[in-house]
């Protein structure tokens, strides 16, 4: 187990006011290993505006792992104002900047740009959303980009579509492409009252890990117990997970604070495996 959670690294996802491109070096300082900036807030910058804050992030010795916020509400990849034009123009400036800042997964949560919109099929929406995947997939091959995009499941409260784990993979495995793996994320399971155990059929596909105490979406601490936790990492050690878990979580304080306690909360997570 120790060498599993040893490899381990632990950050601060794009949600709420934690502006990980912005505030970088003030979460590394803080004691966590790296950031998970929101690329459609990254595609939305200007070329000298993004420069700046990747070198900003390079300078002060941050790791960007991975990139979360995948795309703007405003492009639809499913319903009737899906466009492929549209989403391959922004896949090829969006995935670009990604890699430049040296992520390796793109977490594809985006409810605003997936939700099913009434009178539309789910059948529809999901052949769109194979469409959309492979789309990215043929991006991240012709542009050599090293990237993989982490299809999420998003709870029933945010969209009404692949909300659980397990219709995740089973997308996933339908569009069968090697650059599109999956996001695991607790506060998911945990609104979905979805058993973490259904990752061991997805071993070979988890490429993103995020998390948040379900109660108030926030920060873990260390004082604070969060049921299922426990469960959630005992089932990464198990498929052999290794890479970046990620805070995505509303800051409800000062983020330096609470990104110490979480940065105490998974040393006690990591020493408790060992």
């Amino acid at each position: 187990m120790a060498s599993t959670t040893s490899s381990w690294q632990f950050g601060v996802s794009d949600f709420s006011t934690t502006e990980p491109l912005r505030n970088g070096r003030l979460i590394k300082e803080s004691g966590l290993d790296f950031v998970e900036p929101g690329l459609a807030k990254a595609a939305a910058l200007t070329e000298e505006e993004f420069e700046a804050a990747a070198k900003a992030l390079q300078g002060a010795g941050v790791p960007v792992l991975s990139a979360n916020w995948f795309l703007p509400p405003s492009l639809k990849v499913v319903g009737p104002e899906e466009n492929e034009k549209d989403s391959r123009a922004f896949l090829e400036l969006a995935l670009g900047r990604a890699a430049r800042l040296g992520a390796r997964a793109v977490v594809f949560g985006s409810p605003g740009s997936r939700s099913i919109p009434t009178g539309w099929s789910e059948l529809r929406a999901r052949e769109q959303m194979m469409r959309f995947c492979r789309l990215a997939a043929e991006v991240i091959r012709e542009k050599r980009l090293g990237l993989r995009i982490a299809v999420e499941h998003v709870n029933h409260t945010e969209t009404n579509f692949l909300n659980t784990f397990a219709e995740a993979l089973a997308i996933v495995r339908e569009i069968d492409r090697k650059e599109i793996g999956l996001a695991a994320d607790f506060y998911h399971f945990a609104m979905e009252g979805e058993s973490p155990q259904v990752m061991r059929e997805a071993a070979d596909l988890v490429c993103a890990v995020q998390l948040a105490n379900p109660d108030g979406r926030c920060f873990p601490k260390p004082e604070v117990e969060i049921p299922g936790i426990k469960a959630f990492f005992e089932e990464l050690v198990g498929i052999g997970y290794r890479g970046g878990i990620s805070v995505e979580a509303t800051v409800t304080a000062d983020l330096a604070q609470e990104c110490a306690e979480a940065g105490q909360f998974f040393e006690n997570i990591v020493r408790s495996g060992k």
